[in-house]
């Protein structure tokens, strides 16, 4: 028994450093009566030193077991190479260099979720600046917009005028289209973040896209003129009235006359324009009157529009028209307001499920509430979201109070009718959806031909969500004249409180050229997947570097205590 104890304890001292605790520490009166039956303390002190000596002999002869286990089990060894012969520097190997690679390319993919470097570029992109690429694009928009015309042909005009007919028969008449050029010239940037520009908005007559139908073609259409002048006189003192009156007797003039298309749509001098702008200027100030002339009038505009300085969501969007955020026509924030309005050139970016946007152009006189009206659209390639006029704009407040702004001097027009007069030189005129859409019904009854249709006579815009950008619009009203009593005025009587259909238009643009299309399919849909395949692929990547280190060293240390296990067994067959 002695001689197992002191050979166990040797052992692990060998290995270990030290014997362990319980070697005497449990025996120590057995140990010690051991050595004095041995015989005394002279015999007890030459036993000991055998037993010291033989321990040195077994811990040098197990040196070789003691260092193979240390060396199986350093994780240094695992990671550096073993230094070279008299240098103490280890340089690392294959597993470090796989491991740091893994958290480098995680790291690296942690940051740019962080940053989103696409968001950042792409934002700095939407910024209108001298030369960049945006702003070129909303400067002069290399996309092809028309404006289809439809014309009424009252086909009963005799019979009207003569009392033998109740009402007048209309017959839509179209398309005549045109093609917009639109620009922004004269631009100059501001301090204060925005661009100050006056609009053009030049027409070219398409034949290509009008049918058969020609710019003199010929038609009976209302006499524009005339109409707009007796309403305003007809509010007048006898005395006023007499002049217009012997005029309108005289040159026989009609409220009902043959006109080409052109004429109609951009006016001819007549007796009465000539007169009215020499003696009321004021009012007049102009010698012919075309609906579509008045209504692409834009020689003293001026407009500014955020440049995107502080939010580049709001580049393009509408400062003020005219040096003010409000339209001098209407009282009430909620008629008046054009501030952050889109001219359709470019809407607000980033826009959300639940975002409603303004439109607004001139020839509408307001400004138009966009709602959404769905998100699982796709134009050409890019993703949508259609929006639609607010169901109940033109209601007058009918149905939604705020509304009632839109009444001109208290007076409010039946619903589906908006007074535009204060637009169109104090003519008027009042505009509606084509066909009277989704007006009063008492206003289909004043002529014969009206068809409302709710699919055709929509208007609709799908904008992509990110950029803001349209990509197709068709935008739909229609120019009426609401008139007063016109009993007074020599000729019109016919026409007292009526409302007599003009024309309705269409703004449209069918979709993007195909070199615009293609340069925004590469930045709203290859960029943003290339930028979430980095992403992703630098996590990914990184991952699986790491793990292979992992396994690498799981597995060579699997096999270190695998060979560990061995050598232990080997030491305990050489004790035993």
């Amino acid at each position: 028994m002695r001689d197992f104890a002191s050979i166990f304890g040797g052992q692990y001292q060998s290995i270990f450093g030290a014997a362990p605790s319980s070697g005497c520490g449990n025996a120590g009166i057995e140990c010690g009566s051991s050595s004095s039956s041995s015989g005394g303390g002279g015999g007890g002190g030459g036993g000991g030193g055998g037993d010291g000596t033989r321990q040195r002999r077994r811990s040098e002869s197990l040196g070789p077991f003691r260092r193979r286990i240390r060396s199986e089990l350093s994780l240094l060894d695992y990671f550096f190479h073993q230094p070279k012969h008299g240098r103490h520097t280890r340089y690392p190997n294959r597993t470090f260099m796989l491991m740091a690679a893994g958290f480098m390319f995680i790291i690296c993919g942690t940051v740019l979720h962080i940053l989103d470097p696409y968001l950042l570029i792409f934002k700095w992109k939407l910024k209108f600046q001298e030369g960049s690429e945006i702003f070129n694009l909303w400067r002069t928009p290399p996309v092809d917009l028309y404006i289809k015309i439809y014309l009424f042909n009252v086909t009963n005009a005799e019979d009207f005028l003569a009392g033998r007919a109740e009402k007048m028969q209309i017959e839509e008449v179209g398309p005549y289209v045109y093609r917009e050029l639109m620009s922004h010239d004269e631009l100059v940037f501001n301090d204060n973040g925005t661009i100050s520009t006056k609009p053009h908005h030049p027409l070219i007559f398409q034949k290509s896209l009008s049918g058969n139908l020609r710019e003199d073609d010929v038609f009976m259409m209302p006499n524009i003129a005339l109409l707009s002048i007796a309403h305003v006189a007809s509010k007048k003192p006898y005395f006023l009235r007499w002049p217009i009156n012997m005029l309108v007797r005289q040159t026989e003039v009609q409220p009902l006359e043959r006109q080409t298309a052109r004429e109609f749509m951009y006016g001819y001098p007549t007796t009465l324009t000539t007169l009215g702008n020499t003696f009321l200027p004021h009012w007049i100030s102009f010698d012919k009157v075309g609906l579509i002339d008045r209504m692409y009038d834009f020689d003293d505009d001026f407009e500014t529009f955020y440049t995107g300085e502080s939010s580049a969501g709001m580049s393009g969007l509408y400062d003020t028209y005219l040096g003010s955020p409000d339209l001098a026509q209407w009282d009430g924030k909620h008629c008046s307001n054009i501030r952050n309005a889109s001219d359709g050139t470019k809407f607000k970016s980033f826009i959300e499920p639940t975002d409603q946007l303004l439109f607004f152009r001139k020839s509408m006189c307001r400004p138009q509430r966009l709602v959404p009206n769905g998100t699982d659209y796709e134009v050409d390639g890019l993703k949508a979201t259609r929006f639609v006029f607010e169901k109940n704009a033109l209601d007058n407040g009918e149905y939604d109070p705020r509304n009632k702004c839109y009444c001109r001097k208290g007076h409010c027009l039946p619903r589906g009718l908006i007074d535009v007069t204060s637009c169109y030189y104090g003519f008027p005129i009042a505009l509606s959806y084509p066909h009277f859409l989704d007006a009063d019904p008492k206003v289909l009854a004043h002529v014969n031909g009206s068809r409302p249709d709710p699919v055709a006579h929509q208007s609709y815009f799908m904008i992509n969500p990110v950029s803001g950008l349209p990509l197709q619009l068709s935008v739909k009203f229609q120019i009426n004249m609401v008139l007063d009593d016109l009993s007074g005025i020599a000729h019109c009587e016919r026409f007292s409180n009526l409302v007599v259909p003009a024309l309705w238009f269409e703004i449209t643009m069918p979709g993007l050229p195909k070199t615009m299309l293609s340069r925004f399919i590469f930045y709203l849909k290859i960029l943003p997947i290339g930028d979430l395949v980095v992403k992703h692929g630098l996590l990914a990547f990184g991952g699986i570097l790491l793990l292979v280190a992992i396994t690498k060293v799981s597995l060579t240390l699997s096999s270190a205590y695998s060979s560990a296990y061995r050598i232990s067994n080997e030491l305990r067959e050489s004790l035993w």
